[in-house]
C-alpha cells in the first residue's frame, strides 16, 4: 500500500467512535489508523511516522493525559487533540499545560473537529518544514566548518611545504601533513624513476622500513602503479572486496579503505600519494579524495620546485668539481692517485661505496683490474669492500670478448654486461641497484672501464650517469693532457741535453775515426789482417749512427705537423730510393683509392724517414730483384672498431721468419751485417705519436707487407 503524505492516529475505547472518526477524517493525502487499545497505539507512534494524534481522555489502560505525555516524549512536535465527554476546567487546564494542541467536548461537531484537525496538520507541516530547514542549516554549517577547517589545514600545509627546499625533508613533511589532513594511519609518497618505469617509496608513515626499502613497483602494477599510469585519483572503500587490487595489496594494508592520488605538474606524473587506514575506522569518502587531490596539487608544485632546486645545487657542485680538477690535476703524479681523487669528487654528488678500474687488453679481450677503491675513496684494504689482492690475481681477470662488438655509447648495455661479469666472482662486490660502468676511450678505442657502485637501494639516475660520464671523460682527458705536456717538457729538456751531448760526442768520434784512417794508411797490410781494427771501424760506424739518431730525436722540428697529401711523401720517398731500386732490378708500383681524401696532419720529415726506411728494407729483402708495391685504401685494422687510412708497403722478397717477427720492432735488433737496429723501432714510435699503428704480415720466402694505419675522418 502506498504511504500517504500525512498520518493520523485515532485512539478511543469505543469501536463505533473509532470507525466514525476514521470515516470522517480519511481523505486525499491522509491516512487514519484507529486503535481501541492505547498501548498498541503508543507503540506505533514510537516506531512509525505520525503527524497527528486524536484521543479520548477516559481510557481503561492509559488515559488521554498519559498518552499525551508519551507522545511528547517520543516527538514533541506531534500535535495531540484531546476529546472527552466529562469535561472540567481542571482537566482542560492540565491538558493545555502538558502541551495538548486542542481540547474538545463530546459530542464533537464534525465541522469543529475538521477545523481543529486541519489546523493541527498545518502546524505539523510548518514545524516539520522548520525542522528540515534547521537540519539543513546545521548541515550547511557543519560542511562550512569542515571546509574552513580543510582550508586552514591546506593553508598550514602550504606554509610548511614552502618552508624547505630539501627534497627529502619536504617529502617527509608532505606525508605527515597529508596523513593529518585525511586522518590516515598509513601514508606514503612514491616517486617515479627517470625512465618512468618504477615507483619507489621516498617517504612514509606507519610502514615498516623493510617495506619502504624493498618496494620497487612497476608503473601500471598494483594501486599506486595504476594511478601513476592513468593519472587519475582513486578511492577504494574496501580493498579486500576489490577484485583488481585485493590480492596484490593484502600483505601491505591491513584495512580495507585507501586513497591514492597522483602528483601531477604540467601534465606530467611525478609520483603518487597513498593514504590508508582512517583513524576513525570508517571508510574514506569522496570528500577525503577531493581534499587529498587538492593537497596533491600543492605538493606536486613543491616537489617540482625542490627538484629544480636540487638540480641547480647539483649543477653548482658539478662545476665546482670540474673546476677543482683543472686546479688539482697538475699536482696528481700517478694513475692510482688520480682515480682516488675522482672517486672522492663523484661521492660528493651521489653515493660511491666502491670502485674498480679495469684496463682493457684488446689482444686477449679481457678486463684486467688495475685499481680498487672502497667507501669514500678509501683503499679497499682498509674498507673491506673490495679485495684488491684478490682482483689482481690472474685467474680473476674478466673475459669480456663481447665488449668488442658493443656500442660503447650505450652505457646501459655496457653497465649491465660488466655487472654480469662481476657476479661470476666473489672477489668483486655484487652489483645492487646502483652501479655504473663507464668506458674510457683514447682516439676512439677502448682503453679502460671505470666501474662504480653503491649499496643504496635506488639506482643511479640519469643525472648521476651523465655527471659520472662527464667527470670521468673530462678528468681523464685533462690528466692525460697534463701528462703529455709534462712528458713533452721532459722530452724537450732531454732533447736539449741529448743534443748537447751528441754534439760533444761527435768530436771524439771524429778524432778516433781519423786516427784509425791514419793507422790504416801507414800500416795497410797489418790493418787489413787485423780483426780488432775491423771491429773498431764497425763500432765507430755504429756509434756515429747512434749519435745521428739522437740528434734527429732531439730536433724540435720533429714535432711540427702540417696538413698535407701523404701520397706526395710516398712518391718523393720512392724517387729518392730510385737509384737503389734500379741497381737491384726492383720495379715500383703504386695505387691509391681516388675516392678517399689523403690529406692528413703529419710531420713531413718524420714520415719521409718512415717510407725511406720501409722502402730500403724492402729493397734489401729483394737482392735478386722483384716488385715493390704501395697501395692506399680505407681498412679496419684487426682488433679495432673503426676504419683507418691504410698505406701498404708490399715486397716480393725473402720475407721474415716467424720467430723474428716479434723482434723486428725492438731497439737495436737487426739481421743486417751493418746497421743500428733503430729503423723499425723509430718507425713504430713515430706512427704511434700520430695516433696510428703499424702492422706487419710476412711469410718466409714469400714477401712482406708493412701497413701504416692513420686515423681517418670521413
Amino acid at each position: 500500500m502506498t504511504e500517504k503524505t500525512e498520518r493520523i492516529v485515532v485512539i478511543d475505547d469505543e469501536k463505533r467512535m473509532c470507525e466514525s472518526l476514521s470515516a470522517l477524517l480519511q481523505g486525499d493525502g491522509i491516512e487514519v489508523r484507529a486503535f481501541q487499545e492505547s498501548p498498541v497505539a503508543v507503540e506505533l507512534i514510537r516506531n512509525e511516522r505520525v503527524d497527528l494524534v486524536v484521543t479520548d481522555i477516559k481510557m481503561p489502560q492509559m488515559d488521554g493525559l498519559e498518552i499525551l505525555k508519551a507522545v511528547k516524549e517520543i516527538d514533541d512536535g506531534i500535535p495531540v487533540i484531546l476529546m472527552t465527554g466529562y469535561g472540567s476546567m481542571d482537566t482542560a487546564l492540565e491538558a493545555i499545560s502538558q502541551g495538548a494542541y486542542n481540547y474538545l467536548l463530546k459530542p464533537v461537531e464534525f465541522a469543529q473537529l475538521e477545523l481543529a484537525v486541519k489546523r493541527a496538520l498545518e502546524k505539523r507541516r510548518g514545524d516539520l518544514a522548520q525542522r528540515s530547514l534547521m537540519e539543513q542549516l546545521k548541515l550547511s554549517n557543519f560542511i562550512l566548518e569542515s571546509r574552513i577547517s580543510e582550508l586552514n589545514a591546506l593553508y598550514e600545509a602550504g606554509k610548511s611545504i614552502g618552508s624547505t627546499a630539501n627534497l627529502n625533508e619536504l617529502l617527509k613533511q608532505l606525508v605527515s601533513l597529508a596523513s593529518a589532513v585525511t586522518n590516515a594511519e598509513i601514508g606514503s609518497i612514491m616517486l617515479m624513476d627517470d625512465r618512468k618505469e618504477y615507483l619507489t617509496i621516498e617517504a612514509a608513515t606507519g610502514l615498516d622500513d623493510e617495506i619502504v626499502d624493498a618496494t620497487r613497483l612497476p608503473v601500471g602494477a598494483s594501486i599506486a602503479g595504476y594511478v601513476a599510469q592513468t593519472g587519475e585519483p582513486l578511492i577504494i572503500e574496501n580493498i579486500e572486496e576489490d577484485d583488481r587490487f585485493a590480492r596484490m595489496n593484502r600483505e601491505r594494508y591491513s584495512s580495507g579503505s585507501l586513497l591514492s592520488v597522483p602528483l601531477i605538474i604540467k601534465n606530467t606524473v611525478l609520483g603518487v600519494i597513498n593514504m590508508a587506514n582512517r583513524q576513525s575506522g570508517d571508510s574514506f569518502d569522496k570528500n577525503d579524495l577531493r581534499l587529498l587531490t587538492t593537497f596533491a596539487s600543492q605538493a606536486a608544485v613543491a616537489v617540482d620546485d625542490a627538484r629544480q632546486f636540487e638540480k641547480s645545487r647539483r649543477r653548482i657542485v658539478e662545476f665546482e668539481i670540474l673546476h677543482e680538477f683543472y686546479e688539482e690535476v697538475p699536482e696528481i703524479q700517478n694513475w692510482p692517485a688520480f682515480r682516488t681523487v675522482m672517486v672522492e669528487k663523484l661521492n660528493r654528488v651521489f653515493p660511491v661505496d666502491y670502485a674498480i678500474w679495469f684496463v682493457w687488453d684488446d689482444y686477449n679481450k679481457i678486463l684486467m683490474p688495475d685499481g680498487a677503491f672502497g667507501i669514500n675513496g678509501i683503499p679497499s684494504t682498509e674498507s673491506g669492500k673490495v679485495d684488491l689482492q684478490k682482483v689482481r690475481r690472474d685467474d680473476l681477470v674478466l673475459e669480456a670478448a663481447e665488449i668488442e662488438t658493443m656500442n660503447l655509447d650505450d652505457l646501459q648495455r655496457v653497465t649491465l654486461y660488466v655487472g654480469e661479469l662481476l657476479r661470476k666472482s666473489d672477489a668483486y662486490p655484487t652489483p645492487s641497484q646502483a652501479y655504473l660502468a663507464v668506458p674510457i676511450r683514447e682516439s676512439g678505442e677502448l682503453t679502460a672501464i671505470f666501474y662504480l657502485g653503491s649499496d643504496t637501494p635506488h639506482p643511479y639516475n640519469v643525472d648521476d650517469i651523465s655527471l659520472a660520464r662527464l667527470v670521468i671523460s673530462q678528468a681523464t682527458y685533462l690528466f692525460e693532457k697534463e701528462k703529455a705536456l709534462l712528458n713533452a717538457t721532459r722530452l724537450m729538456t732531454m732533447g736539449n741535453m741529448i743534443s748537447e751531448i751528441s754534439h760533444d760526442l761527435r768530436k771524439p768520434l771524429t778524432s778516433i775515426k781519423g786516427a784509425l784512417q791514419i793507422l790504416k794508411q801507414r800500416w795497410p797490410q797489418i790493418m787489413d789482417r787485423s780483426d780488432l781494427f775491423h771491429m773498431a771501424e764497425d763500432e765507430i760506424h755504429r756509434m756515429n749512427e747512434l749519435v745521428r739518431e739522437l740528434v734527429d730525436f732531439s730536433n724540435p722540428n720533429k714535432y711540427e705537423t702540417n696538413k698535407l697529401d701523404i701520397r706526395q711523401v710516398v712518391m718523393r720517398a720512392s724517387e729518392l730510393v730510385g737509384p737503389d731500386m734500379r741497381k737491384h732490378n726492383v720495379t715500383f708500383e703504386s695505387r691509391f683509392d681516388d675516392q678517399v681524401s689523403w690529406e692528413v696532419i703529419i710531420n713531413k720529415n718524420q714520415f719521409m724517414e718512415i717510407f725511406l726506411n720501409l722502402f730500403i728494407n724492402a729493397i734489401d729483402a729483394m737482392p735478386d730483384g722483384g716488385t715493390l708495391r704501395v697501395e692506399g685504401l680505407i681498412e679496419k685494422p684487426e682488433h679495432k672498431k673503426s676504419s683507418y687510412l691504410a698505406i701498404k708497403v708490399i715486397d716480393s722478397g725473402v720475407g721474415i721468419r716467424k720467430e723474428n717477427i716479434a723482434k723486428i720492432f725492438d731497439r737495436y735488433y737487426t739481421t743486417k751485417d751493418t746497421g743500428t737496429g733503430l729503423g723499425l723501432a723509430v718507425v713504430e714510435r713515430v706512427i704511434s705519436a700520430h695516433s696510428g699503428t703499424l702492422h706487419v704480415a710476412s711469410e718466409d720466402g714469400k714477401g712482406t707487407t708493412f701497413t701504416v694505419y692513420l686515423p681517418y675522418e670521413s
